[in-house]
C-alpha cells in the first residue's frame, strides 16, 4: 500500500503533477492539503491513464482531501483539521492540515487539535481491535518540537526500537507512541533536507523543516519499508524546486512525501 501526501498550497492548476506524481510513484492513497483544484477533471485525467481512482468521504473537514484505488475504505471520524478513515478494517489512516505557527505561534491551538486526534484515534483503535495506525500530513512543526514529541501528545519517537516498547509511563500516567521515520531525512547529506524551506527573520532558524511527516503504530514497523520514504522533488516533466533548490512557490511551498507500508500477516 503506496500512501504520499502533499500540501498542494491552494494552486488551481496542481491536477496534472497530482496525477503524474500517482502514477509514477503507483500511488494507492493520495492525501492532499489545501487542494483547490478540480476533483473531477483529477479523476478523469487518472482514469485516463488507467487509473480507477475515487474521491473519498472527507465531509466536515476543511483541509483534507483523499483519493485512492483501495476500494474497502470506510469514513471514521471528521474535523475541521483531520480526516480518518478505516482500509478494510485493518487499517487506521489520518490525514491532517494543523493550524500554522509560520505567521504565528499557534502551538496552543495546535495542542487542542492533537488532544483531539488522538482521542478520537484510540477511540477508533478499541472499537476495531487493532492499532496499525497511520497518520500523516502537514503538521505544521518539526519532528523534534513538542506537538509531535512529547509524551501526551503524538510521542513520535526517532528509534525504531524504542517505538517497539509501544508505551512508556510518565508521571504514573501511560502514554502510547508512534514510530517517526521523518528524522531520518533531517539534514544535507541526502537532498532535499526538508519538505518546506521558509527564511524568516526569527533568530532561531533552521531554514529547512519537516512539517509534513507519517507516522505510524509501532505494529507497523516491520511492514514499513524504509527505503519507500522519500521527499519528492520532481515528476517526470516537471521540476518541484527552484533555482536554489527550494520548493517552486508558483507550484507549493511543500514537497510532497510518499511511503510505503506492506501489506501482509499484521
Amino acid at each position: 500500500m503506496r500512501i504520499a501526501f502533499w500540501n498542494t498550497h491552494k494552486s488551481k492548476k496542481i491536477n496534472e503533477i497530482v496525477s503524474d506524481i500517482i502514477c509514477e510513484n503507483k500511488i494507492d492513497i493520495m492525501v492532499l492539503a489545501e487542494y483547490e483544484d478540480d476533483s473531477h477533471q483529477l479523476l478523469q485525467s487518472l482514469c485516463q491513464k488507467g487509473i480507477g481512482a475515487e474521491q473519498y468521504m472527507t465531509f466536515g473537514c476543511e483541509r483534507i482531501v483523499m483519493f485512492g484505488s483501495i476500494k474497502r475504505i470506510i469514513p471514521a471520524s471528521q474535523n475541521k483539521y483531520y480526516s480518518i478513515q478505516l482500509i478494510d478494517k485493518k487499517y487506521i489512516l489520518c490525514g491532517m492540515h494543523l493550524p500554522s505557527q509560520v505567521y504565528a505561534n499557534h502551538q496552543d491551538r495546535r495542542n487542542i487539535v492533537i488532544d483531539t486526534i488522538l482521542q478520537d484515534i484510540n477511540e477508533l483503535e478499541d472499537e476495531v481491535g487493532c492499532d496499525h495506525t497511520i497518520i500523516l500530513g502537514d503538521l505544521n512543526e518539526n519532528p523534534y518540537e513538542s506537538g509531535c514529541l512529547a509524551a501526551d501528545k503524538f510521542y513520535g519517537v526517532p528509534s525504531g526500537d524504542d517505538a517497539r516498547k509501544g508505551m512508556r509511563n510518565v508521571m504514573g500516567k501511560t502514554f502510547k507512541m508512534f514510530y517517526n521515520p521523518m528524522w531520518n531525512l533531517f539534514g544535507d547529506f541526502e537532498y532535499p533536507p526538508g519538505t518546506c524551506y521558509y527564511n524568516g527573520s526569527s533568530p532561531k532558524n533552521s531554514f529547512w523543516n519537516i512539517y509534513d511527516q507519517v507516522m505510524i503504530r509501532p505494529r507497523l514497523r516491520d511492514q514499513f519499508v524504509e527505503k519507500s520514504l522519500k521527499i519528492l522533488t520532481e515528476t517526470k516533466k516537471d521540476s518541484l524546486v527552484d533555482q536554489y533548490r527550494h520548493p517552486r512557490r508558483d507550484i507549493s511551498d511543500h514537497l510532497p512525501v510518499v511511503f510505503e507500508i506492506k501489506e501482509g500477516k499484521l
